[in-house]
């Protein structure tokens, strides 16, 4: 919302969806990664202020690699509780179209030398980025 009232954000153009997972789809994952790897080494003070990175080293030297002779689960029936409750009828799902490329290879590598999606934005949680991206995408179709 804020993006779409105040930066113009028009979710029905693909260039502006295109600059919007340009710039934020990396943060995004960088984010992810960031705590991943916070969270695997926090100290958990049940497990005698062991990380969950020392527990899972210490679990495969104690236990060995395992799963070789398990038996092989159907991956599309993996997760199904045939004896569970069914699912309602309207399940609440959101479907997203794969991001498209609005640019040719060349006006692509000519935004990636301009923009770097993960380059700092003090206090504008990527935004300006964001901002910037729309800018030099429209500069780069109107040139081309």
């Amino acid at each position: 919302m804020y993006l779409e009232d105040r930066c113009g954000l028009d979710i029905n153009n693909p260039i502006y969806i295109f600059c919007l997972h340009y710039v934020f789809i990396p943060r995004i994952n960088q984010s992810l990664s960031q705590w991943k790897a916070s969270w695997n080494n926090h100290k958990i003070r049940t497990e005698n202020h062991q990380t969950p990175m020392q527990l899972y080293s210490k679990g495969m030297i104690e236990l060995g690699f395992r799963g070789m002779e398990d038996d092989l689960v159907d991956p599309n029936e993996y997760g199904i509780d045939w004896e569970g409750p069914t699912p309602a009828e309207e399940d609440n799902t959101v479907t997203v179209d794969e991001p498209r490329n609005v640019l040719t290879d060349e006006q692509y590598q000519s935004l990636r030398s301009t923009v770097n999606p993960l380059e700092e934005d003090e206090e504008g949680f990527g935004i300006n980025i964001y901002k910037k991206t729309v800018s030099v995408v429209a500069r780069i179709l109107r040139n081309n």
